[in-house]
């Protein structure tokens, strides 16, 4: 079957620059703050094969020429056929080449009949640097371009419709994201407010997406956007909305016997889902941008929910840019690191060599940037124009961030891992990341303390929360420095608090490694059902469980600023999924994985984990343990003995009783 073609990563790209020049910021489009790479004008696209003639038609985004060659040493006797998009073939061996240019989107081919388009075709920038194409199943009809991306839509129906401000206020009932038509308007100016909250529809000036546009014979069609509330200032107005979504299919399911936590799993679900589109995004309102911190915690929910492979590429992809790398992945330090721990995490979790050996080029352009940026005594310091961030918190940042440092170290181990495994293996660089990792205990761990501190450089002795969880998750601790990373600091109340769920992800994966999973379900209903109390349908970029009025939606300075639908806050599917149902991937692609159920403070969970090729089932109470796994490959450990799982075959173990008493479950 024929597909679009077009050169491996420009499609990710293309739809990069339109999602980053669509963000809406009051009444106007805001650029992103970080670099952007075009598309190659000019692609040439090529196939070796044998025909037995016949009509082939061809479909090109831009303008092309076709070139028919039946004896390389005879290139006189080359056929060209210029902008013509029927030909016809002679039966034989042959080469076709379509050079395409485009200069509005990117160069994308199409052709049926006598030959087909697919992924066994080359493609060159004109650098006679011939590379296998980039395809995707999704793009089989000649109709449909590559150039529009293919969401599905929905009709929305709002659920209350009140007049308010001299105008008209409609409620769809939850947060929401699409295209809509506003009708019944004048033919004076008129104006538009989305919300998130009700309160945001209703400020004119503040609400974070609005439209003041003259309507045309009566109406006006928006862009899609975020909404659950949408103020009109036409009493007379009607509104028609639509839901643009990712067409997801949700694999992985959760249920237990706390109707507030199933409800936080059921929203997390439906608040990750919304920010699932071209690529993982932040939020749904703001930014509505691509941050590879964000993108990296996003592959731990999908694992659990989607399991879908092709968004975790083309996010990964739309990261990495093109050559010259020559910025930070979103101008920040530490997302760079990110962005080669996340690869790892992709590779592992899906096993895709074939896109880790095309994607092997960026990685190594973006290697080199980055090594040509440490000091000389193998630290990372931000220079101009870098953002060493971490997180929002009062930390040290003087010289080296200890948390820059673990998270470099990480990322050089996970590029020699990742090169190790394309055949082209790095000593030095392993050796360096192993190197760095000592020189960091030695710098920032104080022993009187029992903790890492931020800076070794400006002699403060700065403790917080960040450095010593990230020295827990990425540095090779041994076990009697992770307990004393837990203790002195994690379950240390003097140590500031973590406030954001960005890092609260981080806090609850250590709590849940160090077997304490009753914090995990403190923090699930003191937390997230504290939003819900309030009357969230999707969980907000940050949260303050003392703030209750309207002055909860505030961020940055603006009453209205804060996203309340963000991917990061969706980390209780993944938790959930990772320590309560305990299915965890322990090698590549699933190929061994372990299932160590846990019911914490609870009395039954059930659910499902996605895996490739299937699910795992977990049921747990306190009599019994079921586990149904559709792949072979995994150990059940409940109650201290392990259990070897076969795939297709129902395993069943009848609880030790005093080992099912509440926190008695190894975890």
């Amino acid at each position: 079957m024929s597909q679009w073609i077009w050169m491996f990563g420009e499609f990710e790209n293309y739809h990069s620059l339109l999602l980053h020049s669509s963000r809406q910021n009051y009444g106007y489009i805001e650029p992103v703050v970080w670099k952007q790479y075009a598309c190659e004008p000019v692609v040439s696209f090529r196939k070796e094969l044998i025909t037995s003639g016949g009509e082939a038609r061809i479909f090109a985004r831009g303008d092309f020429t076709v070139t028919i060659s039946r004896d390389p040493d005879k290139p006189w006797e080359n056929q060209a056929f210029w902008g013509r998009n029927v030909i016809r073939l002679e039966p034989g061996k042959l080469t076709i080449t379509v050079r395409v240019s485009n200069r509005q989107s990117f160069p994308c081919l199409y052709i049926e009949g006598a030959v087909e388009t697919d992924g066994g075709w080359l493609c060159d920038d004109l650098t006679s640097n011939w590379k296998p194409v980039g395809t995707d199943a999704a793009f089989a009809d000649p109709e449909h371009s590559p150039e529009v991306f293919p969401f599905d839509y929905e009709a929305l129906e709002y659920v209350k419709r009140e007049h308010a401000n001299d105008g008209v206020l409609f409620d769809f009932g939850r947060e929401t994201y699409g295209p809509v038509t506003v009708s019944g308007l004048s033919d004076s100016e008129a104006a538009v407010c989305c919300g998130e909250s009700r309160e945001e529809a209703l400020d004119l000036e503040w609400s974070v997406i609005h439209f003041t546009r003259m309507p045309e014979q009566g109406k006006l069609a928006l862009p899609p956007c975020a909404f659950r509330y949408i103020w009109v200032s036409s009493p007379e107005a009607e509104i028609t909305a639509q839901y643009e979504y990712l067409p997801l299919a949700r694999r992985g399911e959760f249920q237990c016997d706390d109707a507030l936590i199933n409800q936080v799993w059921e929203t997390a679900a439906y608040t990750f889902h919304l920010n699932c589109r071209e690529f993982f995004l932040d939020g749904i309102k703001r930014d509505h941008w691509v941050w590879s911190g964000d993108a990296y915690q996003c592959l731990f929910v999908n694992r659990y929910l989607f399991f879908d492979r092709a968004i975790e590429q083309r996010t990964l992809l739309a990261l990495a840019g093109k050559r010259p790398f020559a910025q930070h992945i979103n101008t920040i330090m530490d997302y760079t690191f990110l962005w080669f721990i996340s690869l790892y995490e992709h590779y592992i979790t899906f096993g895709d060599k074939d896109f880790l050996s095309r994607t092997a080029p960026q990685m190594e352009e973006i290697m080199g940037y980055c090594l040509s940026r440490e000091d000389s005594d193998g630290f990372m310091r931000g220079h101009d124009g870098d953002w060493v961030f971490i997180d929002w918190a009062d930390m040290d940042k003087t010289g080296a961030l200890c948390g820059e440092q673990i998270l470099w170290a990480r990322a050089l181990e996970c590029y020699a891992y990742l090169k190790e495994t394309l055949g082209e293996p790095v000593p030095e660089l392993l050796n360096k990341a192993r190197g760095l990792q000592v020189k960091i205990v030695e710098k920032y761990y104080d022993r009187d303390l029992g903790a890492f501190i931020d800076s070794w450089e400006s002699g403060k002795k700065n403790i917080t929360r960040h450095s010593n969880i990230l020295a827990y998750l990425f540095l090779p601790c041994g076990r009697e420095l992770k307990s004393a990373i837990y203790k002195k600091v994690i379950l240390n109340d003097a140590v500031p608090q973590i406030t954001t769920p960005y890092f609260k992800f981080y806090e609850n994966q250590v709590h849940c490694m160090e077997g304490n999973t009753a914090m995990l379900d403190a923090s699930i209903r003191d937390y997230y059902g504290a939003m819900l109390s309030l009357g969230a349908t999707t969980f907000y970029e940050e949260f303050d469980t003392e703030r209750t009025g309207p002055e909860r939606f505030a961020m940055y300075g603006r009453p209205f600023e804060k996203s309340l639908c963000h991917a990061w806050s969706a980390s209780p599917v993944y938790l959930l999924g990772a320590y309560r149902l305990g299915v965890r991937n322990t090698g590549i692609a699933y190929e061994t994985f372990e299932v160590r159920p846990d019911l914490g403070g609870m009395k039954a969970v059930s659910g499902k984990v996605p895996v490739p090729g299937g699910c795992v089932s977990v049921e747990i109470d306190n009599e019994h343990v079921r586990v149904l796994s559709d792949i072979p490959g995994g150990v059940l450990f409940v109650d201290g003995r392990e259990y070897a799982l076969t795939a297709g075959a129902e395993r069943v173990v009848v609880r030790d009783s005093l080992a099912a008493m509440p926190g008695g479950l190894d975890a």
